[in-house]
């Protein structure tokens, strides 16, 4: 009786020819490379985009199955295994085989894992040097409007530089972005209003409290933008 082929209906891979009565050596070649056809698709499980075009392992157990029946039958003349057990255990073998080439997948996904994660952390050591330097840049800005302003006078004929509010970001930004009269000279800072001088001290971080006079306030601001007090 001949080999009867396989139940294994897979995406493009057909069935080998129906092997002669006995097997000849061209059907033992056909068997292995749909066998191997088989395997290869079984590592389709791997990737997302084969998935559906995988094969099962019991897709690959059937495969190896009917390659032995195949050589048997081609080595005894006959059709049929000569000994079941041993094809069983070729056919263990071979999925364990295929087990092994998972787990290397795996270490390699685990390992790649591993690789992001340093790259992370490497780009977050990148990210706390850019906001050290940022906030030194930030300093530096600061001490050089200071500076200027101790020698702009009143204001009416060299401008005072604007120091920007700084944000708990590490950013900056100026007080006429929130609303507030741009304190470009000494006019500027006397026309201010209790609220507005109230939030340049809050956005500058100087420090005060509720029942300081009104001149009080106006110097301590004026100190920290850099302007000899009394104002010219």
């Amino acid at each position: 009786m001949p080999v009867r082929l396989p139940s294994i209906h897979l995406p493009n891979i057909p069935l080998p020819p129906q092997p002669a009565d006995p097997p000849n050596l061209q059907d033992v070649h056909q068997a292995r490379l749909f066998c191997e056809r088989v395997e290869n698709r079984v590592r389709f499980r791997a990737t997302d985009v084969l998935a559906q075009q995988a094969a099962t392992n019991d897709d690959a157990a059937n495969a190896h199955l009917y390659f032995h029946r195949v050589v048997a039958a081609a080595n005894q003349g006959q059709a049929g295994p000569a000994d079941p057990q041993h094809f069983i255990q070729q056919v263990v073998q071979q999925l364990n085989n295929i087990n092994q080439q998972f787990d290397a997948i795996d270490q390699r996904f685990n390992a790649m894992d591993q690789q992001f994660n340093n790259v992370n952390d490497h780009l977050g050591r990148v990210d706390d040097c850019l906001n050290r330097m940022e906030r030194r840049q930030t300093d530096m800005t600061e001490m050089l409007y200071k500076t200027y302003n101790q020698g702009c006078a009143d204001g009416t004929e060299c401008q005072y530089k604007v120091i920007p509010f700084r944000l708990p970001d590490g950013g900056t930004e100026l007080p006429q972005t929130v609303g507030l009269p741009a304190l470009r000279d000494a006019q500027s800072i006397v026309n201010l209003t209790n609220a507005e001088l109230n939030l340049y001290l809050n956005r500058y971080d100087i420090p005060r409290v509720g029942n300081l006079r009104r001149e009080t306030k106006l110097r301590r601001l004026t100190v920290f933008l850099g302007i000899p007090w009394p104002l010219p």
